[in-house]
């Protein structure tokens, strides 16, 4: 992650992990304030005291930007963060503003909805999806369906798939191109999306 951060050009002032037993963090809310960082970057999850962190963090420097990634975007951290806590927190996320999905999610929200009586979560459209891709390599593995490998290996072979979530490919690693994500922010206790980011790598 610190390699990352400085391939984008951010200067990293230091890279500490914290044990999920302390009480507080204060000890290292005074060392981000002694290395004079203006934002502080968690990558955990709310569960694992998120929420003292930030709370700490904000107390010892309460000019400082609090960035967290999806295990942040839950409401264990933002049905409890303080409203100036909240106020410094961005939150990054893979889900992006209904309305900005393609015409063929817009299908599925209003198909979920008819069906189940509410709107779905957020993730319910990956979900939707990964089962559609999942069923699609099976397929496209022909006779071969009932083994792994053979479906393994038609999974890595899908290009341009138009799907909701827009059109992609699977890349080498196994994961899709789709590069959008959600920037969100916090308030009156609630998720609301910010804006589209578009993921880079390190290079």
């Amino acid at each position: 992650m610190a390699s990352i951060a400085k391939a984008q050009g951010l200067q990293v002032l230091g890279n500490d992990g914290i044990d999920t037993k302390a009480a507080n963090f204060r000890t290292l809310a005074t060392k981000i304030k002694s290395a004079g960082a203006d934002c502080v970057f968690y990558g955990g999850i709310a569960q694992n005291k998120g929420v003292q962190l930030f709370t700490d963090v904000h107390a010892g420097n309460p000019t400082v930007k609090l960035f967290g990634p999806d295990g942040m975007a839950d409401p264990a951290y933002y049905e409890k963060a303080s409203p100036a806590v909240a106020k410094m927190s961005y939150l990054t996320n893979p889900t992006l503003d209904p309305k900005l999905y393609p015409p063929a999610a817009q299908d599925f929200f209003k198909a979920f909805k008819q069906k189940y009586g509410n709107d779905p979560a957020p993730y319910a459209i990956y979900g939707y999806e990964a089962m559609k891709v999942a069923l699609l390599a099976i397929q496209n593995a022909g006779d071969k369906g009932n083994d792994r490998q053979a479906v393994i290996d038609a999974f890595f072979k899908i290009k341009d798939r138009d799907s909701v979530l827009g059109k992609y490919s699977i890349d080498e690693n196994g994961d899709t191109t789709l590069s959008d994500y959600g920037a969100d922010r916090v308030k009156d206790k609630k998720l609301v999306f910010d804006k589209v980011l578009k993921a880079q790598g390190a290079s």
